[in-house]
C-alpha cells in the first residue's frame, strides 16, 4: 500500500496524541496544540513532505503569542519600511512587500528545528543522532527508521519538557531578540541598552537591528 502524508501523520499523530491529550493538548491537522492564560501557545509541528518518491520528515517545536509579536511586528514593520533599510539591489518593490508582509504576520516567539540542543552533555553528537534521529530524518516507509515509535514518544517527553520551561518574561529576555527588547522595556527599562547591545553583537542584520532599537524606544 503507498501511503500518502496524510496517512503518515495520521501514524504518528495515533502514537502521541495519548501524551499529548492527557497534558491538554489538542491535533489540529499536523501539530499538537496547547495554550495559557498569558496568550503562549505550544506547538509540536509534524512537517512533512514527499519528494522524488520518498517521505521527508521534520519536527518543530513552536511558542506563538500573537498579542506580543502583534507588537513587537509593529515595531519591526516600522524599520523594514524605515528609507535607509538596506534591502537587496535587485529586489523590486513586490519582493520588498512581500517579505515585509511574510516577516510582519509571524508570530512565532521562538522555534526548535535543530533537536541536537537536546543532546545528553557525556554523548558526542554521532551518538546522539543514533539514538535520535527522528526529528529530522528521510525513509519511503516510516518502520524504516528504528524505534520509530519509541523515538516519538522521547520526542514528545522533550517537547514537554522544553514547554514547561518556556514562555515566561525572564525566558523571553533571555532566549529571544526583538521580543526581548519589547519586554524589557515594559519591566525593565533599565536593563534594554545591555540587551541591545548583546542583539546588535549577534544580529544578522546590525542595520535592522539599529532601526528596530530606535523605533521601540520611540514608540
Amino acid at each position: 500500500m503507498n501511503k500518502t502524508t496524510k496517512d503518515i501523520i495520521s501514524d504518528i499523530a495515533t502514537v502521541i496524541r495519548p501524551l499529548f491529550e492527557s497534558k491538554g493538548f489538542t491535533f489540529k491537522k499536523n501539530y499538537f496544540e496547547s495554550s495559557d492564560d498569558s496568550g503562549n501557545i505550544y506547538q509540536y509541528e509534524i512537517n512533512l513532505s514527499k519528494n522524488k518518491g520518498y517521505f521527508s520528515l521534520h519536527l518543530r517545536l513552536k511558542l506563538l503569542n500573537k498579542y506580543l509579536m502583534r507588537d513587537v511586528n509593529s515595531v519591526l514593520e516600522k524599520a523594514l519600511r524605515d528609507s535607509s533599510y538596506k534591502y537587496h539591489s535587485n529586489w523590486s518593490e513586490g519582493d520588498i512587500e512581500a517579505s515585509i508582509k511574510t516577516r510582519t504576520n509571524d508570530y512565532c516567539v521562538s522555534m526548535i528545528t535543530d533537536w541536537r540542543c537536546f543532546k545528553n552533555e557525556d554523548e558526542s553528537l554521532d551518538e546522539f543522532r543514533k539514538r535520535f534521529s527522528i526529528w529530522m530524518c528521510v525513509f519511503n516507509d516510516i518502520n524504516e527508521v528504528n524505534n520509530w515509535e519509541k523515538q516519538l514518544t522521547e520526542s514528545v517527553e522533550l517537547s514537554l519538557s522544553w514547554f514547561s520551561a518556556i514562555g515566561s518574561d525572564e525566558w523571553i529576555i533571555e532566549n529571544t531578540l526583538y521580543p526581548a527588547l519589547l519586554v524589557l522595556k515594559r519591566i525593565k527599562p533599565d536593563k534594554l541598552d545591555e540587551k541591545y547591545k548583546f542583539i546588535l553583537s549577534k544580529a544578522r542584520s546590525e542595520n535592522e537591528a539599529k532601526l528596530f532599537f530606535n523605533y521601540l524606544n520611540n514608540t
